[in-house]
């Protein structure tokens, strides 16, 4: 099933934006996440959000044959206190929010995502996560996961009005 954008056009594969998208409509709908923010994670205002917020960062992306991989950095971050007394909590339970993410991701159960999950989409196998603590502006700890996705790309897809 091709990929539609919001004019009704078909793109040849699933676009950047789509895959945005695709990880705010997750995170909204995740009781436990607050917010979501994309772009530079060094340039996210921890200061002024609701905890837990899940944010999403592009390290880059490449062609390949027939595929368009994306590589993306996933944060899952909550608040400690002052004294630190439950920080393995937020550890433990980030590191529970971005399985359940994964297994959004995995299984393609997402309501009103327009992706073909099972021809268009691959999620990576493997993905790594690495804990943090005590980081940015607000002192947060939590997780950050390593998430490629592979889309189909058509090299001879080359006419502009299927864009």
């Amino acid at each position: 099933m091709p990929i539609l954008n919001e004019h009704g056009d078909y793109y040849k594969n699933a676009t950047l934006k789509n895959l945005i998208d695709l990880f705010e409509d997750i995170c909204t709908e995740n009781s436990g996440i607050m917010s979501f923010s994309f772009g530079d994670i060094w340039e996210i205002e921890t200061r002024e959000r609701d905890y837990v917020v899940g944010h999403l960062s592009i390290e880059n992306a490449q062609y390949l044959n027939n595929e368009l991989q994306y590589d993306f950095k996933f944060y899952i971050m909550d608040l400690v206190s002052k004294d630190e007394g439950n920080e393995n909590d937020v550890l433990s339970d980030t590191l529970q929010t971005i399985g359940d993410i994964v297994s959004k991701l995995k299984n393609g159960n997402v309501p009103n995502v327009n992706i073909d999950f099972e021809n268009d989409y691959r999620l990576q196998e493997g993905i790594v996560c690495q804990p943090f603590t005590e980081r940015f502006d607000n002192d947060v700890s939590g997780w950050v996961a390593d998430i490629s996705i592979r889309v189909s790309f058509n090299y001879s897809a080359c006419d502009l009005d299927t864009m």
